[in-house]
């Protein structure tokens, strides 16, 4: 579940938790909780929309531990349209 939720954040980003549990398909706060706690997410901006939902992107420590420099380098998806 982390490593899903993380990918979609990923490539997402800035992305907000409603956004990742509607492509998931499930609810993602303890997901997000633990990824935010480990270090792998952040909050980076509020959404100027009622409720000001928080936007999460990954973090440096999400570069390093999969040997990125840049975001950019993830490798292109590959989806097919239905």
């Amino acid at each position: 579940a982390c490593l899903e939720t993380l990918a979609v954040i990923a490539y997402r980003q800035p992305v907000t938790k409603g956004d990742i549990e509607a492509l998931r398909g499930v609810k993602c706060d303890y997901t997000v909780t633990t990824l935010v706690n480990r270090g792998y997410i952040q909050e980076v901006a509020r959404m100027d929309t009622p409720g000001r939902p928080i936007l999460y992107g990954t973090t440096d420590l999400f570069l390093r531990s999969f040997g990125l420099s840049v975001i950019e380098e993830l490798p292109p998806l590959n989806i097919e349209q239905k």
